[in-house]
C-alpha cells in the first residue's frame, strides 16, 4: 500500500523545505497553477497545431474536463464523458530507518527471559 499523501490535505501556510530553500505551500501551489494555466496551455495548443489536429479547449481539458465521447473497440457504441488532464502533486515519505541487526522477535525473547527470572 502506498503511503503517499496529496498536498491538497495541507494548508497554504504549511512549509516545504528542500535543501536550503523554504516554500510556503500556498505560494508553491500558486506558481504551479500559473505554470499549468499559462505555459502548459500554450505547449498543448502548439503540439496540436504541429500535428495538424483540431485544438481542443485546453482550459477545459485542464480544469472541469472536455465533453467528449469515446468509441472503444468491442463496445456497442459511443460512451459520453469528460476528458481531463489531471496532474497530482504528492508527498512520498521515506521509509523509516530500522536497525536491521535486531530481529522482530528480540522483544518477545526479552519478555520471555524477564518472565523466567
Amino acid at each position: 500500500m502506498e503511503d503517499n499523501w496529496y498536498l491538497q490535505e495541507c494548508s497554504d501556510n504549511d512549509v516545504i523545505s528542500s535543501k536550503d530553500k523554504l516554500f510556503k505551500l500556498g505560494k508553491f501551489r500558486d506558481a504551479l497553477n500559473y505554470a499549468f494555466t499559462n505555459r502548459v496551455i500554450n505547449i498543448i495548443n502548439g503540439a496540436f497545431q504541429e500535428k495538424k489536429l483540431p485544438t481542443p479547449n485546453t482550459q477545459e481539458l485542464l480544469t472541469s474536463g472536455l465533453d467528449c465521447e469515446i468509441l472503444k473497440i468491442g463496445s456497442k457504441g459511443w460512451q459520453p464523458g469528460k476528458l481531463r488532464i489531471k496532474v497530482t502533486l504528492e508527498f512520498c515519505p521515506d521509509e523509516p530507518k530500522t536497525n536491521e541487526s535486531e530481529s522482530p522477535l528480540d522483544d518477545l525473547r526479552r519478555m520471555i527471559k524477564e518472565g523466567d527470572s
